[in-house]
């Protein structure tokens, strides 16, 4: 009995076998490829953005009461992160991977607001403007407003002083006392600010600034460029070894 039409039926079977798999593995390994590309471009725009120190620092100016007032009030407080507008194949490039350069910023680090006073702890704090108004009520405080870079103030009356130390109150959407408190960005979204010595003595005065932070900004770097590498090394395999696949199969003998 001849067996040439098992054997040609195995070897058709086993060539179509062989065409699959290498179409998939070609597949896969663009796709791979193409996940490589944000990662390398998020590890170049953090090294751009922030190099090995981690922290980007934009001053916003002194906040000072009047030597009577207990509180410097801001309303309306917001902060976003600006990034610088890249390249147009850059863009085209995280487009087609679903992200843009400030949600990469957003997702490797974060950005705080920042006070610094000039003696003592102070206290930073945001709230609704009623609860602010509610907790200042009948306490001598300034209101300032950002004005072309320059903070201009006018104080509003009062004989009284808080309750509580500001810390104690639980109205605050975010909050922190000390040498250097500190407010996540997204938690402002609005509110009104509120700086106070943190024993709420009179003439709070404190320098405010914008962080951006990426925690261990070394290892992040290299974390995203060895994900860049891994990636992209990988996906060149799988394309060589599909390409090679397909080819193997149409050299087969007839």
């Amino acid at each position: 009995m001849s067996t040439a039409p098992t054997h040609a039926a195995r070897t058709g079977a086993w060539g179509a076998i062989r065409i699959s798999a290498g179409v998939i593995a070609t597949t896969v390994g663009a796709l791979l490829l193409i996940s490589g590309v944000p990662a390398a471009l998020a590890a170049a725009t953090i090294e751009a953005s922030v190099g090995k120190s981690g922290t980007v620092t934009r001053p916003l100016g002194n906040l000072r009461a009047a030597p009577s007032d207990l509180a410097v009030v801001v309303d309306g407080v917001t902060a976003r992160l600006a990034t610088p507008e890249p390249p147009v194949w850059v863009s085209d490039a995280l487009a087609l991977a679903g992200t843009d350069l400030p949600a990469l910023a957003t997702e490797y680090g974060e950005v705080v607001l920042v006070a610094t006073p000039a003696s003592g702890d102070a206290f930073l704090g945001v709230a609704p403007v009623d609860s602010v108004n509610d907790y200042l009520d009948g306490t001598p405080y300034t209101v300032a407003v950002s004005s072309a870079g320059e903070w201009q103030s006018v104080s509003v009356p009062g004989e009284g002083a808080p309750a509580t130390p500001p810390q104690e109150q639980s109205v605050w959407v975010a909050a922190q006392s000390g040498p250097a408190p500190t407010i996540p960005a997204d938690a402002l979204n609005g509110l009104t600010l509120v700086l106070m010595r943190a024993d709420a003595a009179p003439a709070p005065e404190a320098a405010l600034r914008l962080e951006y932070r990426l925690p261990g900004a070394g290892t992040a770097l290299q974390s995203a460029a060895v994900t860049a590498a891994a990636a992209s090394v990988g996906g060149l395999l799988l394309v060589l070894l599909g390409g090679w696949m397909i080819v193997g199969r149409r050299r087969q003998p007839r």
